[in-house]
């Protein structure tokens, strides 16, 4: 029996993202650990894993607050006797490898699920950010063992600029979907009214082209046939996000975070996600599991989920008039919308299922372990 820890940032990351792969783990007899700070998912972590919680300044990015937040993680993780640790995001990767390091655990494979909003921006003090954060990240690549990534783009990106070396390198497309909670056979309708619903699930940042929806929404707001709603959560006083005063206005229903994302996507006609850049994006895996067509932008990790002609349409990054273009495309066209959303279904449960992907997380575990 092996010893596995999961660490992250973010308690709900683990409970979303690591938690099929965990059980899958605990199914064939494994010892299995959630490692992350205290947040609202640790009960529910509880009540299936051994949870272990941690300390961590999540808002520094300073690299002396990442030493010391490594040296006592360290202390932590050199208690579990861990035969393998795998780590997630950024800060996770580079300073839970470091600790993990100190701590003699000898196997640790990193993930990387998108390079975020770092790299998007091109300011100076963005550009300082990346180079920091890519001198950390090459240490601590040199340390681990594996990277798996989860589109084609990014580890492109690793292996230009000198930060991995080829054959560290391993590639899972996505985190999965439960095509099984995400069936459009077994879901009932939210309440959204009768007209197609063109619909946006995310957080409220610019970055996911929340700007572009709301004004695809005034665009088209002459036909009478739709209705644009937007679910998510603002954030006043942030200027990377957009407020409730911004989310309010204009010709979109704001209905703010939800929980009951496969009733809304099953009472949807279509799922829309403008985004600037993606790891690979769980929202549209999620509206493919529920048959719906998809509109995103032609940019890394959502141009792999959404291949255009086929289980959806691209459309360019920025561009809100292409965006309602695109849309508009699958409104007049309810044939062309209705073989999207048939074909992304038998793509999700063909390659995106989370139990398909967790045997694969298996099988790369099997190259540094006996599991």
């Amino acid at each position: 029996m092996a010893r596995i820890g999961f660490l992250s940032h973010a308690d709900m990351s683990i409970y979303y993202f690591r938690s099929p792969i965990m059980r899958a783990l605990q199914d064939l007899g494994h010892e299995v650990f959630a490692i992350c700070p205290k947040g609202e998912y640790v009960k529910r972590l509880e009540a299936e894993f051994k949870c272990v919680t941690y300390e961590l300044d999540r808002a520094s990015i300073n690299p002396l607050t990442v030493v010391s937040n490594s040296n006592k993680l360290s202390e932590i993780l050199q208690d579990l006797n861990l035969d393998l640790l795998q780590t997630s995001a950024h800060k996770s990767n580079v300073f839970g490898t470091f600790a993990a390091k100190k701590a003699s655990i000898k196997r640790v494979i990193n993930l990387v699920e998108g390079l975020g909003s770092f790299y998007i921006d091109n300011d100076f003090k963005t550009r300082i950010v990346r180079k920091t954060i890519e001198t950390l990240y090459k240490r601590a690549l040199n340390l681990s063992d594996a990277c798996i990534f989860v589109n084609e783009a990014d580890p492109k990106y690793f292996l230009d600029q000198g930060i991995i070396s080829a054959e560290k390198i391993i590639k899972i497309k996505s985190v999965g979907v439960d095509t099984r909670k995400f069936d459009p056979n077994l879901i009932q309708n939210a309440d959204l009214g009768d007209k197609k619903v063109v619909l946006m699930i995310g957080r409220a940042m610019w970055h996911k082209g929340v700007r572009e929806f709301y004004e695809a929404a005034e665009l088209l707001k002459e036909r009478k046939d739709c209705k644009f709603v937007y679910v998510g959560e603002g954030f006043d006083g942030n200027k990377s996000t957009a407020d409730t005063a911004f989310l309010r206005d204009g010709n979109v229903k704001y209905l703010g975070a939800r929980d009951d994302v496969a009733q809304l996507l099953k009472a949807s006609y279509m799922l829309v996600l403008p985004s600037y850049l993606e790891g690979f994006p769980r929202t549209i895996l999620e509206a493919m599991s529920m048959g719906r067509s998809v509109v995103a932008s032609d940019v890394a990790g959502c141009n792999e989920a959404v291949i255009d002609g086929f289980n959806g349409l691209l459309c360019e990054m920025k561009n809100s008039a292409d965006l309602a273009k695109k849309i508009e495309i699958l409104l007049d066209d309810e044939s062309m919308a209705k073989r999207f959303g048939e074909n992304g279904r038998k793509l999700a449960v063909a390659e995106f299922d989370e139990r398909e992907i967790a045997k694969k997380y298996i099988e790369v575990y099997r190259k540094f372990i006996d599991v």
